[in-house]
């Protein structure tokens, strides 16, 4: 447990309106010492700590913030036992989790914060939808009063920044007045603190970073040009451009196959295309696009215990720690693609026997 003494005593030396010479020559010391002290360069002799804790009123706990360093302590083991969830797709042990620690903590914004997800993701699980748990209007509820509670309480910029985006996913397609009001609170997207990092940033360090912004604009760009195709009804061509487009960007920056962390993204989009292409009766475009569903759902290396290293030349330096990454279910891409492609529309190729290999290859991988 870290104990920090410099904050508490310089702010206890400011509210009893206390000078650093005024506490020294109680001590019997030179101001110098306090100095050194509110600056972090030294700590009081362990037999000086009662005598200061009494000059000021406290209890050597206090002077010690060893209560606030026990609250760090517990909500950082908070957090780490919630990316172990959310690591293997546990929503609801997740959310379990947070709703006790909001019990423990219900000021802390940090705590809020982690609700406010639990709340979000396992709001998403399938049984839900088909009834089988809580309303989902009463988590977007808590959802709303969680993050107004956020933006009422914090000047932290990442707690600020991630309750505008729940609050703004979570109003859009209930209330969009208001969902673009939160949209409209946060950052433009030409000044941002990766953008400007990878500008001044140099050698390998700054290589690393542009390449990792990289990676996470071309992600953006697919996942927005697919979010074309759900905007408004548009034709079976323009569907197709707008998931093609996502898929072979992803691709492109990937081109040596090796897309790892990303591989249920590129399956999913292979899938909507392969939909796409069984409504206008397109049989080689489908089986084709079947079987990269299927490669790339194999390919899905989620949960795993290898960190993800990505090998095309403007990747090679990025790099994914397997235990920070997460997701919102528990089974892989091979389980989840395989009702979609149980619809009757694939009647007319499912004898194919590339069709029959792809399913068989996805059985053989699915994990629930």
């Amino acid at each position: 447990m870290e104990i920090n003494i410099k904050d508490k005593l310089r702010a206890l030396r400011q509210q009893k309106n206390v000078t650093q010479e005024a506490l020294a020559n109680h001590l019997g010391i030179t101001p110098q010492s306090v100095g050194k002290w509110e600056r972090g360069e030294g700590f009081p002799d362990i037999t000086l700590l009662p005598n200061i804790a009494i000059y000021f009123g406290v209890t050597v706990d206090e002077l010690l913030s060893v209560d606030n360093a026990r609250i760090e302590e517990k909500i950082k083991a908070y957090e780490a036992e919630s990316l172990k969830y959310r690591n293997l797709g546990e929503t609801g042990k997740n959310l379990e989790m947070w709703e006790k620690a909001y019990k423990e903590f219900p000021n802390d914004c940090r705590v809020m914060r982690g609700l406010m997800h639990a709340l979000f993701s396992d709001g998403g699980n399938p049984k839900y939808e088909e009834g089988g748990g809580p309303d989902v209007k009463e988590y977007e509820n808590r959802i709303y009063e969680l993050g107004e509670a956020i933006l009422a309480n914090t000047t932290d910029k990442e707690l600020r920044e991630d309750a505008i985006q729940l609050l703004c996913f979570t109003y859009e397609g209930n209330d969009d007045e208001k969902a673009l009001i939160y949209a409209d609170m946060a950052g433009d997207f030409w000044i941002n603190r990766d953008n400007l990092r990878c500008q001044v940033l140099k050698d390998e360090e700054g290589v690393k970073e542009t390449q990792t912004y990289l990676a996470n604009l071309v992600l953006e760009a697919a996942m927005t040009a697919a979010s074309i195709s759900w905007k408004k009804r548009l034709t079976y061509e323009e569907m197709i451009e707008a998931y093609s487009f996502a898929r072979d960007i992803l691709l492109r920056l990937y081109k040596d196959g090796n897309v790892g962390f990303y591989a249920p993204q590129v399956s999913t989009y292979c899938l909507n295309l392969a939909h796409l292409y069984a409504e206008l009766s397109d049989a080689e475009n489908t089986i084709m696009c079947v079987e990269d569903c299927c490669k790339y759902a194999v390919a899905d290396p989620i949960p795993s215990d290898k960190d993800y290293e990505f090998t095309a030349p403007l990747v090679n330096r990025v790099k994914y720690d397997c235990k920070e990454t997460t997701r919102n279910c528990t089974g892989n891409s091979c389980f989840y693609c395989l009702p979609s492609l149980e619809n009757k529309k694939f009647d007319f190729v499912r004898d194919d026997e590339r069709f029959k290999n792809a399913i068989n290859e996805m059985k053989k991988y699915a994990r629930a």
